[in-house]
């Protein structure tokens, strides 16, 4: 038997004895600007060469850097321009880097969405009159980008690298979530934020500080490492929310995310969108004292539903009225109720205000990671092997 076969062997056994991917992957591809109607945008490569190829792969033309191609949907294909003039009309086609590194820019004209850039391959399908858009980026560029658009700028070092290994881990576990319709991930949050590639060079240094590690359980299985922004000074079970008890996801108390930016928030309702909220969506027309107990919830620690009879969970209120938590207190001034809140997010998982603040004060990438997920293990994990 070849090595290669035998490493081949191996990998196939491992996946099936874990059920999860325990190598990194030297592409992944994610579906850009998900749930947009895109059906006229811009291609400009910005770096490196770009092959157009044909659905078989066949080479139609070369686009050199700052180089910017219309392309355009119709009602069965799409047309790709240059300079006002029709280059070819497709259905599929992938704009293919052919360079040492390559990146481009994408800027969506109807509608009119903001520019994005990019690391990697533009692969553009014709769906109906709009576009399905699928960005083939470096995995590593992946993980970079995504730390960038869910963690923001001028972060320490730790805790790049505690989202950088989180992020790595969370795109692993859920790698085939959009099989389906071709592509790996989408960049919408319920996959990760991810609005293209990074060029900061502090995330960047905490990608490569981390590069290939994970974090998993007892048993070497990656966990499912949700994070949010704030949890207001208590994190909250993976079964109150979803319906999997998780052991690695339990309530914590967390004091460190308390003065931080997202710890309070404030709004308000009326006593009338809160009736034809339960009305309409649970059709509960509450009696005189259900009514009144609603209207003087408090939560000094969280609680997760709105009636005695657990029917109303918070989470559909913070859904269906915006709020940035389901961690409120209800104050009633005649037909206003003042909602007072605390925490920013589900509340499930990495605070991610909390560990900002564990990073500063000194705590390791190793403490943070065992704090919020309970018996965590890094692991590093081989890169694919190509055969």
């Amino acid at each position: 038997m070849s090595f290669r076969l035998f490493c081949l062997l191996l990998l196939l056994l491992l996946n099936r004895f874990t059920g999860q991917a325990i190598a990194i992957p030297e592409i992944i591809e994610v579906g850009i600007f998900s749930g947009e109607n895109i059906r006229k945008f811009s291609f400009t490569p910005l770096n490196g060469r770009y092959l157009i190829c044909d659905k078989n792969h066949e080479k139609l033309l070369e686009v050199l850097p700052l180089t910017t191609l219309i392309i355009e949907a119709n009602r069965n294909s799409f047309t790709i321009s240059r300079n006002d003039t029709v280059l070819f009309t497709q259905t599929q086609i992938t704009l293919q880097g052919a360079g040492f590194h390559n990146s481009f820019v994408i800027n969506p004209l109807t509608p009119n969405l903001g520019a994005r850039s990019y690391d990697g391959d533009l692969k553009i399908l014709q769906q109906g009159n709009r576009f399905s858009l699928i960005n083939a980026t470096p995995f590593e560029s992946y993980v970079a980008g995504t730390v960038q658009w869910e963690s923001g700028f001028n972060r320490h070092n730790v805790f790049y690298q505690v989202q950088a290994i989180i992020i790595r881990t969370y795109a692993l576990r859920n790698l085939q979530r959009h099989q389906r319709e071709g592509f790996h991930l989408c960049d919408k949050v319920h996959c990760q934020a991810y609005y293209g590639r990074t060029t900061d060079p502090a995330i960047i240094l905490a990608v490569e500080q981390t590069r290939g590690e994970v974090v998993t359980d007892t048993r070497g299985l990656l966990l499912n490492t949700v994070y949010h922004a704030n949890c207001g000074g208590e994190t909250v079970n993976s079964e109150d929310l979803w319906p999997e008890a998780l052991p690695y996801l339990r309530s914590r108390k967390d004091t460190y995310c308390q003065e931080m930016p997202g710890a309070q928030w404030q709004t308000q309702i009326t006593t009338r969108q809160l009736r034809s909220f339960l009305q309409e969506k649970f059709s509960i027309n509450p009696n005189p004292n259900q009514w009144e107990r609603m209207l003087q919830m408090r939560q000094p620690d969280r609680i997760h539903h709105l009636d005695e009879d657990k029917r109303v969970h918070l989470r559909h209120m913070r859904e269906h009225f915006g709020l940035r938590s389901t961690w409120f207190s209800v104050e009633t001034r005649g037909d206003t109720l003042h909602l007072k809140g605390r925490g920013y997010g589900h509340g499930v998982g990495l605070c991610q205000e909390g560990a900002m603040q564990r990073a500063a004060r000194g705590h390791n990438r190793e403490q943070i990671l065992r704090f919020y997920y309970q018996g965590a293990t890094i692991r590093w994990l081989e890169p694919e092997i190509i055969f």
